[in-house]
């Protein structure tokens, strides 16, 4: 039997679809960047626009095709935020004949540890991982494949594009001042290490994924090569100065960036620094795995 898990997230939607009955986990990922936080307005009314549809009837167009039998929905940050969401999840049930969870930090902290655990030959190591999304960041604390603690940020690469309202070429300022905002949050919220002494760091999105892409000069993705992938901070820094200093017409050129993702790259490898920063970290793990494999693992295949 065919199962789909499908993630609608602040800035980009991804679907797995899974034959649960097979050895070998015959399976199919894809996504698109929709960027819906862009859409949340002053009042946190969220206005749905045409790419929103235009990505779920794309994404239920292949569920179709692929006999699909069972389908879980998730909605993160931006359907939490939205005051309207109410109306959004009987416009989404009406349409597509699917229920949309808007899940909490916590269960979406849950998920992308369970997918993010599923990588490692020893998931008992000690870990932190970190989920960079398009309207919160999520950093959870893992020992032992539990989760010890975790905290979820306003932090995110539509958040910080809808503040700063930067696409194009970012100056050193403009870098400085989004970077103090970034750390100043990250600050306020008090991350301790707790029990944790030594640990890998993990990251778990759209931004860590596409400098591994970069880095491994990628035409087309690859998440075999690109789960696992170490990447030092030096390397990263000197990947945010190249992409800052390019329009985001000239960052589609450079094999490894995906369509939408040309925007918001900038903000996210911000984030990611400055988190690496706070933690006096110089290396970390990219993952590709995350909330659709967690959706999998406790709601799909029980």
């Amino acid at each position: 039997m065919k199962a789909a898990a499908i993630d609608l997230g602040t800035n980009a939607f991804r679907c797995l679809i899974r034959d649960i009955d097979s050895n070998n986990n015959n399976e199919m990922k894809f996504r698109h960047v929709v960027g819906l936080g862009k859409f949340l307005d002053k009042n946190n009314r969220l206005n749905l626009p045409n790419k929103y549809y235009n990505a779920l009837d794309n994404i239920f167009n292949i569920i179709h095709q692929n006999y699909v039998k069972k389908i879980y929905v998730v909605g993160t940050s931006v359907f939490r935020d939205s005051i309207n969401k109410n109306e959004i999840l009987l416009d989404f049930k009406k349409r597509y004949h699917q229920k949309l969870n808007i899940i909490s930090p916590g269960i979406e902290a849950e998920l992308t540890s369970l997918g993010v655990n599923s990588l490692f030959v020893n998931p008992e190591s000690d870990k932190i991982i970190v989920d960079i999304g398009g309207g919160s960041t999520e950093i959870i604390f893992m020992s032992q494949q539990k989760i010890i603690n975790f905290y979820s940020l306003d932090l995110g690469v539509v958040r910080l594009y809808k503040k700063f309202n930067e696409i194009n070429i970012f100056s050193f300022e403009k870098i400085k001042q989004i970077k103090n905002f970034v750390k100043k949050i990250i600050q306020e919220s008090n991350i301790s290490l707790n029990k944790i002494v030594k640990y890998q760091i993990v990251f778990n999105s759209g931004t860590s994924t596409t400098l591994a892409a970069i880095s491994k000069n990628l035409k087309n993705y690859d998440s075999k090569i690109i789960n696992q992938a170490n990447l030092s901070i030096t390397e990263t820094y000197r990947m945010l100065n190249m992409l800052a200093n390019k329009t985001a017409k000239q960052r589609l050129l450079l094999n490894g960036i995906e369509k939408g993702r040309e925007e918001v790259i900038v903000y996210g490898i911000i984030i990611l620094t400055t988190i690496m920063e706070y933690f006096s970290k110089l290396q970390f793990l990219v993952s590709d795995k995350g909330v659709l494999e967690g959706i999998f693992e406790k709601y799909i295949e029980i």
